[in-house]
């Protein structure tokens, strides 16, 4: 019987075949790649005035791409945070990793478009350079991905007329394992950050500000976003779930709908609790 990572990898060799010859996908993947945007840690965005929408802000159990193909079928321009890894495009997508990154690359045409020459100069090669497991606000924003399979415990391709654009941001959380640095993560080193809750929240303050800055600048009308950091890097969800309730306040007329997709069993549901209880 093959095991987890051997299903894991399947799905995306077959992810990948699909968008190597399919040529409506060759032409998308071309098209995000030539729009994408890479937005350093010390830019300035500028943002629209908000159009003044009362929000609905929901948190579900839903996972990413699940929850954000729901709005994209209403027609709605949707943005998803993508809990990336800051050194590797996919983080461990060919490794058959389950966390959430690798999920959205199994199940759409993400990935390519994020392992180019570009983003290793701006994005991948200057985070494994820094070893600094706290990463910085780079964020990548790549226009009109294709979700491609159904975002399940195994994806399955959906018809053609099933098939949704979703808007992405590629940014890291704080890395905040024992050891930082393994395969999927090079060059985070491999001292565990020395950081306390309130200056961990100081931090994600900024990061997260900028998340929100990205998606409205580029006219998303739905949010999807979750427990940023919460899984391998270890951030405490109450910690991460309360500086999104916070920052929510400021940016959320600016959206129609913002969810919170916190995937989680039945017996890990610290991370879905701590932010049902934070956003309101």
């Amino acid at each position: 019987m093959k095991d987890r990572r051997e299903i894991n990898i399947e799905v995306f060799e077959d992810t990948m075949k699909h968008y190597k010859s399919n040529p409506t996908l060759k032409a998308a993947v071309s098209n995000s790649v030539a729009n994408q945007k890479f937005t350093a840690a010390d830019e300035t965005v500028e943002l629209p005035q908000c159009a003044g929408y009362m929000p609905t802000v929901t948190v579900s159990g839903k996972r990413s791409l699940e929850a954000a193909v729901e709005y994209a079928k209403q027609g709605m321009k949707t943005c998803v945070l993508n809990f990336a890894s800051a050194s590797n495009p996919g983080g461990g997508v060919t490794h058959g990793s389950s966390a959430q990154e690798e999920s959205i690359c199994r199940c759409s045409t993400l990935y390519p478009c994020l392992n180019t020459g570009d983003m290793w100069d701006c994005f991948y090669t200057p985070h494994r350079q820094a070893e600094n497991p706290l990463y910085n606000n780079d964020c990548i924003y790549t226009p009109d991905v294709y979700v491609i399979k159904s975002d399940t415990s195994i994806p399955k391709l959906l018809p053609e007329s099933e098939w949704q654009k979703v808007n992405i941001i590629t940014c890291a959380a704080p890395n905040l394992r024992h050891k930082p640095s393994n395969c999927m993560n090079p060059g985070a080193g491999d001292k565990q950050a020395d950081i306390n809750d309130k200056e961990l929240a100081q931090l994600l303050t900024s990061r997260i500000r900028r998340i929100f800055e990205i998606a409205a600048a580029n006219g998303n009308e739905a949010l999807i976003l979750g427990a940023f950091g919460c899984g391998a890097f270890k951030n405490p969800p109450i910690v991460v779930a309360k500086v999104f309730a916070e920052q929510l306040q400021a940016f959320r007329g600016c959206f129609k709908a913002i969810e919170f997709a916190v995937f989680h069993t039945e017996r890990e549901a610290g991370n879905y609790n701590a932010f049902k209880a934070a956003i309101r």
